[in-house]
């Protein structure tokens, strides 16, 4: 039996690496290391051909190496040196985890079953090694310096990822970071998972302290180890984090890809519908976008709390508050917001004459959306607002643009006001959301950097804001019913 209460904290976190073979094709795991700043004279490489790869030394021998305790082997060899590789390194040398990069294993055909039946056999023989794959990319931790491509950023972050796809998985990494200035705790692409099990690094994410936010990809579960579903459920039921569990395979047709892929035996709807009602899970559509999204209003909430100290705060109602300069544009928000499931109160009695007294309104609205052309850069703006969001409201969304001349007085004053509005939501512990449309433009560029540099939460669409806040929102009504 593995010894499944071993920490997992020298995955992240390796004193040193060993990849065995080493060759060009799979340089992209040196220059990742390179790149985070990991300590290259730890980096073993062992090839039988190459004195030096990418400026690093290699060895042709595993005997070879200055260690006799390797804290994280890359295993890179072709399936059929698979079994013989892994026995000789584990005699030679003391290994605390392994991550087996080969792919055509059980995703494959019957070979690849047996294949790794046969390197879970061999991993029983020694309990204090653990083992991630074999078909995967493995692991990026900005903590321990390590990544599997040099594209990765190396700033720490709040997200930690555990995905069964290493494709999925790279680029949950770089079109979150690209497009929301994301950042990660750890991640790991686990594939066909004959050893370390979901269930092992949900609760070793659960208990991390850089770890605020957990992203889950699943296909399914192994083979070799019918009993994960079990556990699995018994570790959601207990997590005291966020969890956005997106799953593979949902469709009969997913399930075929499932097999050809990780090789992964999936379950059936209705047993997840009744995990995501017993657990605070999040259900993600089948959608990296939408995974990114979520993950950007969850993160950014949570870190906002953090450095404030305080217990984290989540809405309690979907009453919203638009705020825009278009009436077309409003009749389409109010129709997408409803039909969404957002409540968009009118305003009415003592606050609608308090709105009047301090705006009386010639052109536009101060109804819901607030339709509020030529003054955006004006004080009345900022107070006009403020006045139309009470105690019940607990999302306020601005729809803008871009301007073209983003060093005039009049666009520091609009930006001024958006800065002061932004403050003040906050104040009341509340949701402030920017919509900012997506296109080609200098401009837009500019000013999207502006907002991303002073940590505004800005969405392209208003539906993309939406359905991030919702789960959000629903989220906190799951701790509050579980308490």
């Amino acid at each position: 039996m593995q010894n499944y209460d071993y920490s997992l904290e020298l995955i992240f976190k390796p004193r040193n690496v060993t990849i065995y073979e080493a060759k060009e094709k799979i340089s992209f795991f040196i220059n990742g290391f390179k790149r985070q700043g990991f300590n290259l004279e730890n980096l073993f490489l062992i090839s039988p051909t190459l004195e030096m790869l990418t400026g690093v030394k290699c060895y042709n021998s595993v005997d070879n190496i200055p260690t006799n305790t390797i804290d994280l082997l890359i295993l890179s060899v072709r399936r059929e040196f698979l079994i013989k590789s892994l026995q000789e390194i584990l005699s030679k040398k003391e290994i605390k985890f392994i991550h087996i990069f080969t792919a055509g294993t059980g995703e494959a055909d019957e070979v690849g079953l047996k294949i790794e039946k046969q390197i879970k056999e061999i991993l029983n023989k020694y309990p204090n090694t653990r083992a991630i794959g074999p078909n995967c990319m493995g692991l990026y931790s900005p903590r321990g310096k390590i990544a599997y491509y040099p594209s990765f950023p190396v700033e720490k972050g709040n997200i930690g990822l555990i995905f069964q796809s290493g494709d999925l998985h790279s680029k949950m990494v770089k079109f979150g970071s690209r497009k929301y200035n994301l950042r990660f705790s750890m991640g790991v692409s686990i594939g066909n998972c004959i050893d370390i099990q979901i269930s092992e690094f949900l609760q070793y994410f659960n208990n991390d302290e850089e770890t605020d936010l957990i992203c889950i990809y699943f296909e399914g579960i192994s083979p070799l180890h019918i009993n994960e579903g079990k556990k699995l459920l018994d570790v959601l039921k207990n997590l005291n984090k966020p969890i956005l569990f997106m799953r593979g395979g949902m469709t009969k047709r997913g399930q075929t890809a499932v097999l050809t892929h990780t090789g992964s035996m999936t379950t059936k709807r209705s047993i997840w519908d009744a995990i995501y009602k017993q657990t605070s899970v999040i259900e993600v559509p089948p959608s990296l976008d939408k995974l990114i999204d979520y993950a950007y209003i969850f993160s950014n909430h949570i870190i906002r709390f953090k450095k404030l100290k305080k217990k984290v705060i989540y809405p309690k109602s979907k009453r919203t508050l638009m705020i825009l300069w278009s009436g077309g544009f409003g009749i389409l928000a109010t129709d997408t917001l409803t039909e969404m499931g957002l409540e968009l109160p009118y305003f009415e009695g003592k606050t609608l004459e308090k709105l009047k007294e301090i705006y009386p309104i010639t052109i536009g609205s101060l109804s819901n959306p607030l339709d509020l052309p030529w003054i955006e850069h004006k004080k009345v703006f900022l107070e006009v607002v403020k006045a139309a969001i009470d105690e019940k409201i607990d999302l306020i969304i601005v729809e803008t643009d871009a301007w073209g001349d983003w060093e005039g007085e009049f666009f520091k004053a609009y930006y001024n006001n958006l800065f002061e509005l932004k403050k003040y939501v906050e104040s009341l512990n509340k949701i402030f959301i920017i919509i900012l449309h997506q296109y080609p433009s200098k401009s837009r560029k500019a000013f999207y950097e502006m907002l991303i540099k002073d940590n505004f939460l800005v969405y392209p669409t208003i539906e993309a804001a939406a359905k991030s806040f919702l789960n959000l929102f629903e989220y906190g009504e799951k701790i509050r019913r579980s308490r």
